[in-house]
């Protein structure tokens, strides 16, 4: 069931992060189009509209990533270690890297809420309220890898905790 769960969110999430890149690409498109064929209806938001959206893709390619497992890794040194010092690092960059999303998440959330207290809101013509567009997606984004990084590890998988597949004399 768990990976059945996992193989849907990663397709709805690649889905749902290439309609909010095209549609980025065709708004900041469509804005400067407009400016030089018709400067008298330019917009001054297209830009930074296009902008959220990417804010938007960004996040939600990191629980892909986690999925995928294309985090950055220190191959080098752990491709130097012997097995069982690899696995052991395995588990505590896996135990670190989740204490450090959800760190980030509760950081994220309060950053948001402190955009939304202030009413922050953008300088476009739009008056965007920028703990939406900007803050929002942090904690979002954060709390969709820890739910996958649960799932994956209900699966019997070890998120973050990639182990070099390099032999070593002791291999």
């Amino acid at each position: 069931m768990i990976p059945r769960i996992l193989n849907v969110w990663s397709r709805v999430e690649t889905v749902l992060i290439g309609v909010l890149l095209l549609i980025s690409l065709l708004i900041f498109l469509g804005g400067g189009a407009l400016r030089i064929v018709a400067p008298a209806h330019a917009v001054d938001w297209a830009t930074e509209v296009s902008i959220y959206f990417i804010i938007w893709a960004t996040v939600l390619a990191g629980a892909a990533i986690v999925q995928e497992d294309r985090h950055l890794h220190t191959e080098v040194f752990i491709a130097a270690l012997r097995p069982r010092a690899r696995r052991v690092l395995g588990w505590a960059m896996s135990v670190l890297s989740v204490a450090f999303v959800a760190v980030m998440m509760v950081y994220g959330w309060q950053a948001y809420e402190f955009a939304n207290l202030l009413d922050e809101r953008s300088g476009s013509s739009l008056r965007t309220p920028q703990g939406f567009a900007v803050f929002l997606p942090l904690p979002v984004g954060m709390a969709l890898i820890l739910l996958r990084v649960t799932l994956m590890m209900l699966n019997g998988q070890r998120p973050f905790g990639h182990v070099s597949t390099i032999p070593t004399k002791e291999d």
